[in-house]
């Protein structure tokens, strides 16, 4: 008896998780995703200039472009996304480099280009 009251409060957990998890995923404002994208590659930048571990700013990052590309389907903004991707994989390539003058240069740079590309992406879909 208990174990059969345990196994159904553990499935109506589990139910109740998937389902926030279901709503959470179909209520994405893009635009506040692309504000956030915005704000992580500041932090990659001042991070990465303060000899700090990036790794997890880059993995949110990562989960922010996943969500914004499965939410957006205009074509030019597509193609920004897939960019900016880019420059992500750039900057995860870096990081795992010796940290230089020139590394920290060319993550500014394409952090800078993240930031913009996404402050472009939320002025456009307001």
């Amino acid at each position: 008896m208990f174990m059969k009251k345990t196994y159904q409060m553990s499935l109506v957990t589990l139910m109740m998780t998937v389902g926030l998890h279901a709503s959470a995923l179909a209520s994405v404002d893009p635009v506040e995703v692309a504000k956030k994208q915005e704000i992580l590659s500041q932090k990659i930048i001042s991070a990465y200039a303060e000899r700090r571990d990036i790794s997890a700013v880059i993995h949110r990052l990562e989960a922010q472009q996943h969500r914004l590309k499965s939410s957006v389907h205009d074509p030019e903004i597509s193609n920004l996304l897939d960019f900016l991707q880019l420059c992500l994989n750039n900057i995860k390539t870096i990081s795992t480099k010796p940290k230089t003058v020139e590394n920290k240069r060319l993550i500014a740079d394409l952090g800078t280009s993240i930031g913009e590309g996404s402050r472009y992406i939320a002025q456009t879909l307001q």
